[in-house]
């Protein structure tokens, strides 16, 4: 049997290295389920080299990646030319596989590049912001359609003929849903909500908030900053002048 590669997903360093890790046998390829569900094996990372180490032996190198919600290692054993050129302090994007060895998730290269575009890594966060709300739109429509099949095989087949949601994807939201906690949420989405157009209009010079004031200012976490900011554009009482920037309505 034909094995297809498996797409390298966009991801934040938090959404590996928070996740849960899971090894598999044979040539099934290992991966990690992150916070919100998703299901990643092969990640496609932006971030800063912020130390890089080089085995007097020539057998072993590695990165320590950050991009501002944690930090995570790129470790490689044979092809050590994919590090050639790039240092400490350049700001980079990787390509590789997810491993785990010791308890220390890691990635393993296939490729990586210097990031020369200043702008890349606003981009990067709208697409993360983009890639965050289409999944939560499919996590929807599983969950919706749970109770109406008799068994997960008939949700798939329903999922994949309707919405077009591969069964991988289904199965992966139906075993990490959030069980009776997820009560609460409504409530504290809200408050959420309300605390950044609160920063917004604070912090609005004229052309809009910066997203890393948010970031700076609300102590939450950037994924819920996304998913509150994504409700709020929604509803109509913010939007976007300029990509990083928020104004209040």
């Amino acid at each position: 049997m034909e094995r297809k590669r498996l797409p390298a997903i966009k991801a934040r360093i938090e959404d590996i290295s928070k996740g849960k890790y899971y090894a598999q046998e044979g040539f099934n390829p290992h991966y990690v389920i992150t916070p919100q569900g998703a299901k990643v094996s092969r990640v496609r990372v932006m971030s800063t080299v912020v130390d890089k180490f080089m085995a007097e032996s020539g057998k072993f190198a590695s990165l320590t990646l950050d991009d501002g919600t944690d930090t995570i290692r790129s470790k490689s054993f044979n092809n050590l030319s994919v590090f050639e050129g790039i240092e400490t302090g350049d700001d980079i994007e990787l390509i590789g596989k997810v491993k785990e060895y010791q308890g220390e998730v890691y990635i393993v290269p296939e490729t990586a590049k210097k990031v020369e575009d200043p702008n890349m890594e606003t981009l990067r966060r709208l697409e993360l912001r983009a890639q965050a709300k289409e999944w939560e739109k499919k996590r929807m429509a599983v969950l919706g359609n749970e109770k109406g099949v008799s068994d997960l095989d008939e949700l798939k087949k329903v999922m994949k003929e309707r919405y077009g949601i591969e069964p991988e994807e289904t199965e992966t939201i139906v075993l990490t849903k959030t069980g009776p906690a997820e009560e609460g949420a409504p409530a504290e989405k809200e408050s959420s909500k309300e605390k950044l157009l609160k920063i917004i209009a604070e912090n609005d010079p004229g052309e809009g908030c910066e997203y890393q004031t948010l970031i700076d200012k609300s102590g939450m976490d950037e994924n819920s900053i996304d998913a509150a900011i994504q409700e709020l554009l929604d509803e109509g009482s913010c939007f976007e002048p300029k990509p990083g920037k928020i104004k209040k309505l």
